[in-house]
C-alpha cells in the first residue's frame, strides 16, 4: 500500500461498526493507536482471555440465564448491598412494572 492509498474497512462489519470506523478515521494517529490497543485487549477479553484468570462477564453485562418468571427482555443492572452483588431485573407487563432481585 502506498502513502496515497487509504486502507479498506473490513467487510464483516454491520452499519454501526462502519459508522464507528468512519468516526475513527477523522482522529489523529496517536488516538488511532490508543484505540487499536484498547480494541485488541477488548477482543482478547471477550474471547475469554481475561487477565487475572477470571471468567469474563457476558459482553452486555447481563447474566447468562434469567430466573424463572423473568422475561429475557428485562433490563438488568448489578447493585452491591452490604458487600454482596445482586442482579436487579426490571420489565413491563402491560401497564405494570415488575422487578426481581437475585444474588449474583
Amino acid at each position: 500500500m502506498t502513502a496515497d492509498e487509504r486502507p479498506s474497512p473490513p467487510t464483516e462489519l454491520d452499519r454501526v461498526g462502519h459508522e464507528a470506523l468512519d468516526e475513527l478515521a477523522t482522529r489523529e494517529p496517536a488516538a488511532l493507536r490508543a484505540a487499536s490497543e484498547y480494541l485488541e485487549k477488548l477482543a482478547a477479553w471477550k474471547a475469554g482471555g481475561t487477565e487475572g484468570g477470571g471468567e469474563p462477564s457476558p459482553a452486555d453485562g447481563e447474566p447468562a440465564a434469567y430466573p424463572d418468571g423473568v422475561p429475557e427482555r428485562a433490563s438488568v443492572s448489578v447493585t452491591e448491598i452490604a458487600g454482596t452483588e445482586y442482579y436487579y431485573f426490571q420489565w413491563r407487563e402491560g401497564d405494570e412494572i415488575r422487578s426481581e432481585t437475585v444474588r449474583r
